[in-house]
C-alpha cells in the first residue's frame, strides 16, 4: 500500500453501490468511500462483508464523504 494512507476505521458496510460504500463505526459515525482500482478488494468483496454484517478495518487516504476518501485495503477484523 502507498506510505501516504495513513488513516483507518472500523466498522460495518452498511451499503455498496458499484464502487463505493458507506460504512458506520460503533459510536454511529458515518463514512462514504471510494474503493480504488488498486484495493485488493472487490466489490463482489465490499457485498460478501456487506451481507454477512462482517467488522472490517479500511485503511483511506483524503477526507471521508468527499470525493478525496479512497479505500485502499479492507479486511475483515479479527
Amino acid at each position: 500500500m502507498a506510505s501516504n494512507i495513513k488513516k483507518e476505521v472500523t466498522g460495518r458496510i452498511i451499503l455498496v453501490q458499484e464502487d463505493r460504500f458507506r460504512m458506520v463505526e460503533k459510536t454511529g459515525k458515518g463514512y462514504l468511500f471510494t474503493l480504488s482500482h488498486k484495493a485488493r478488494a472487490s466489490q463482489a468483496d465490499l457485498r460478501r462483508f456487506h451481507d454477512a454484517n462482517v467488522k472490517v478495518r479500511v485503511l483511506y487516504e483524503g477526507e471521508p464523504n468527499l470525493a478525496t476518501g479512497i479505500a485502499h485495503g479492507i479486511e475483515p477484523c479479527p
